[in-house]
């Protein structure tokens, strides 16, 4: 099993889809940043500034995170996580 360590803030839970499929989400609302380990496989995608991560009862979280895309793609790199 694989582990990522980010300083991270929770920005959103997507809970789901209504009947006319508009997405359901909440905010999470976290104003600091903490740092987490987070299971590879948990991890869903990266951006320039966020990453969606599945979490339990079929929901995905958007958590901020400090730092930048480039350097998290060293990082996977270094550790031959990185395919690209």
């Amino acid at each position: 099993m694989s582990y990522f360590t980010a300083r991270i803030r929770a920005r959103t839970i997507m809970i789901g889809y209504d009947n006319e499929g508009n997405r359901i989400k909440r905010s999470a609302d976290k104003t600091e940043f903490v740092e987490k380990v987070i299971r590879l496989d948990r991890i869903l995608s990266f951006t320039d500034d966020h990453l969606f991560v599945a979490c339990p009862h079929d929901t995905v979280e958007v958590w901020d995170y400090e730092g930048d895309l480039t350097t998290v793609k060293e990082h996977l790199k270094a550790n031959s996580l990185l395919i690209a």
